[in-house]
């Protein structure tokens, strides 16, 4: 997005959240309230925004998941109505995690989808990679296996055609590390381990630390699952070493409670496994998301149950019923926050399409020429470009012409202004009538002049369409005993049709389509003279 429009001091804070909101929170969440503050002085949702977005984005690595979600809220509403359409996909793409670490799987997926037409909609092929890839891991924890490689695979197309992107290798190892573990859940281990292969040799290098973890728990599922435990317990071992009590919980959690979940099938490795459980404990409890912390103890349930450790199975099978019923009430939270915010956007989409009605309405009035109620010579311009730029790229036909009502002045100085009013409204109708029997486009071009355009139309049939304009007119039989042509209202026409070549401007037609109405005129009115661009 563009933010070039803004005083150098907004733009200050812009940088500040684009540079430092990856880390600096302190700093971030102050460039994005003075950001919001100003913003809300001057009205403008597009600042809004893009505040309470970053805001989000903050509290999503300092996991805190209560925050992240009262702010992403604020966020999609203003982003909506500023059409700032890729952070809107982006705040669905986190209103998406948020709903999934929360157990809530129906309202991740809907948020996902939304993300995913946001930007099949507004052309964001970016956005809808990672969106794919979340789907694809939503699908896949819900036992979708078919539809989470679906997702998969479209996002690996997107990532191999664009190696040039500098998220390039971390966006790979995601997908191939999630692509793996769909498989060898499934027990289909052929060809995993030519892609691990292709990750330690291609990508490995450009991971970080939560990234190489990650890659190893699926490692370790796979050797285990293939029965390779020296590899299985190497890749146990570096686990081990690399995880600390400073992960952004949201993003490693899913990764790591599958791997204890592994360790407890490991039957020997209990070091490890409270190693792992002890470290996420602390985070878990910061980032205050019951369905986390309800797996996390379900994961020392299990351990106690199996080393018979009754008195603190008890302890905690009570603590996670108590869990259980605070989610529920947080599920039924959730879903009041998801109605509220559907409101919300529903009452915004409302009130934009009204906008867009009322500026259409605007646009079409200030197009149109008040008396006769067709397009005036602003529209006729903007037509007029358009027309030729299609015909010159396909080598068809243009044709414009030009015509006055012969001597209209005579018409108004002895009739009457009024007469001369509903005489210009009469020719135009007849112009509009035959234009759009030919799907061609008028207008009036000033006083008693008048414009029509065509495309893809022959010389002769222009002579036709001249004839007919021309019959229409006299068949009107409107009184005009003060014309030296005629005692009713006749109109004489230039045209030029041709083909556009090279530097030919559609100006030049109209030029070329008016000399030949004033060359006409020198000797003749109540006709037409049609050509080409060699008069």
């Amino acid at each position: 997005m563009e933010y070039s429009e803004y005083n150098d001091i907004v733009q200050h804070w812009i940088n500040n959240v684009l540079t430092h909101c990856n880390d600096d929170a302190e700093l971030t969440l102050k460039a994005c309230n003075d950001i919001i503050d100003y913003g809300i002085k001057v009205n403008d949702p597009k600042l809004i925004g893009f505040g309470y977005y970053h805001i989000s984005e903050t509290y999503y690595c300092l996991n805190d998941g209560d925050k992240l979600f009262e702010n992403i809220s604020k966020a999609i509403t203003n982003l909506q109505e500023a059409k700032s359409w890729e952070l809107v996909a982006r705040s669905y793409n986190i209103l998406g995690i948020t709903a999934m670490n929360r157990g809530n799987i129906p309202v991740a997926l809907e948020y996902y989808l939304n993300g995913i037409s946001c930007c099949e909609a507004y052309d964001i092929p970016m956005i809808k990679m990672i969106l794919d890839i979340n789907c694809g891991v939503l699908n896949m924890q819900s036992g979708q296996f078919e539809d989470a490689e679906s997702y998969l695979q479209s996002a690996y197309s997107y990532m191999r055609q664009h190696p040039e992107n500098e998220l390039y290798h971390i966006y790979m190892i995601c997908i191939y590390q999630n692509m793996c573990i769909c498989r060898a859940t499934q027990g289909k281990l052929e060809g995993i381990e030519e892609i691990f292969e292709n990750i330690h040799k291609r990508h490995w290098i450009h991971a970080d630390y939560i990234d190489k973890i990650g890659v190893l728990c699926a490692e370790a599922l796979y050797y285990h699952k293939s029965n390779q435990l020296d590899m299985r317990d190497e890749c146990i071992a570096q686990i081990h070493a690399g995880i600390s009590d400073n992960m952004a919980i949201m993003d490693i959690f899913e990764d790591l409670y599958s791997y204890c979940q592994l360790l407890l099938e490991c039957g020997d490795k209990d070091d490890e496994f409270w190693h792992v459980v002890d470290t996420l404990e602390p985070m878990i409890k910061s980032a205050n998301i019951t369905n986390m912390h309800m797996k996390h103890l379900s994961l020392k349930i299990k351990c106690f149950r199996k080393t018979r450790k009754y008195a603190e199975y008890l302890k905690d099978t009570g603590l996670y019923y108590e869990l259980s019923e605070r989610r529920e009430n947080e599920t039924m939270s959730m879903m009041n926050n998801v109605l509220q915010l559907r409101k919300k956007l529903d009452a915004s989409d409302r009130a934009r399409r009204a906008a867009e009605v009322e500026n259409q309405l605007l646009a079409d009035k200030s197009e149109t020429d008040a008396l006769t109620q067709i397009p005036n010579r602003l529209k006729l311009n903007s037509y007029a470009n358009k027309a030729f730029t299609r015909a010159l790229a396909r080598g068809k036909y243009f044709a414009i012409e030009i015509l006055d009502i012969d001597y209209f002045k005579e018409y108004n100085d002895n009739y009457g202004h009024q007469a001369g009013d509903e005489c210009l409204i009469a020719i135009a109708k007849c112009l509009k009538a035959v234009s759009e029997r030919h799907n061609g486009f008028c207008a009036r071009y000033g006083g008693d002049e008048f414009v029509l355009i065509y495309e893809n139309v022959t010389v002769d049939e222009m002579r036709e369409y001249c004839q007919e304009l021309k019959d229409m007119v006299v068949g009107m039989k409107l009184e005009h005993l003060h014309s030296k042509s005629s005692d009713i209202v006749t109109i004489s026409q230039g045209v030029c049709c041709d083909i556009p070549k090279g530097e030919d401007k559609a100006s030049d037609f109209l030029h070329i389509a008016d000399e030949r109405l004033y060359e006409m005129k020198k000797s003749t009115r109540n006709d037409y003279s049609v050509g080409n661009k060699n008069i």
